[in-house]
């Protein structure tokens, strides 16, 4: 076309027809002006597909650590849900009801872990995201996050500060022929055998200072375990909402 241009614009010139040259001329820059903001907007829409393609590339990422969150999120379900057991069953024992058998009142001294990837792995990349929803719930699910730390460490103090030195301390309630058996030298606790000397432990449960203890444990353990369901709860919907999104 624009060679046809030129070759029509050398006649009018030889012709002496500059108006119908000038026309042609400002045609001939419209055609130019056409195809660069032609050649611009593929250039957009070259590079819009390029940053939609890397965000579903980040919601892939996302959602496998997200199900590692998920799994971990669950063992911590059933693990720390097994020391309310024991501190619900501790106090029952208190008001003259129940026994030992089958418990572990190690929980009385054990802290919790928390170790999720999901935050770590991706904190960067969220602000990234072109999907303003699908980063509002992300962030949401990151403070929830958050707020579950802050049961964890809550509780691990706790353990530290109060009932370690209480019951280990003041009142030495292990029971050192399990703590030092010489014929296995596993730690107790993944054999499911207990370390406290519950003779001793039952001496402590009368202790004024004792019900006290096993009250804030309960409140403590009772928090964290109802941030981590809503936890899960978050988990899961933000998995099923991004899964929707790579189908789209």
């Amino acid at each position: 076309m624009l060679f046809l241009l030129r070759q029509i614009r050398r006649k009018m010139i030889a012709n002496n027809k500059f108006g119908v040259y000038l026309a042609y001329a400002v045609g001939e820059l419209f055609l130019v002006v056409l195809g660069i903001l032609i050649a611009i907007q593929i250039d957009d829409w070259n590079r819009d597909n390029e940053l939609n393609q890397q965000e579903l590339e980040s919601y892939q990422l996302i959602i496998t650590d997200l199900k590692r969150d998920s799994s971990l999120l669950l063992t911590y379900q059933s693990n720390y849900t097994q020391y309310l057991d024991v501190y619900y069953r501790l106090n029952d024992i208190k008001e003259g009801k129940g026994s030992f058998e089958k418990s572990l009142p190690d929980f009385l001294v054990s802290n919790i872990q928390y170790n999720l990837v999901t935050k770590n792995n991706h904190q960067a990349t969220i602000e990234k995201l072109r999907n303003s929803n699908i980063r509002e719930q992300i962030n949401i699910y990151f403070s929830r996050l958050e707020q579950l730390d802050q049961a964890a460490e809550e509780f691990n103090d706790f353990i530290k500060l109060e009932t370690r030195p209480f019951f280990l301390k003041e009142n030495e309630v292990f029971n050192n022929a399990v703590v030092f058996d010489q014929e296995d030298r596993t730690f107790p606790p993944i054999r499911k055998i207990s370390t406290i000397d519950t003779v001793k432990l039952k001496r402590v449960i009368d202790h004024p200072y004792f019900l006290p203890i096993l009250s804030q444990l309960r409140m403590s353990i009772g928090f964290y375990l109802a941030v981590l369901n809503r936890s899960i709860a978050d988990n899961n919907k933000l998995i099923r909402d991004l899964e929707k999104s790579l189908k789209n």
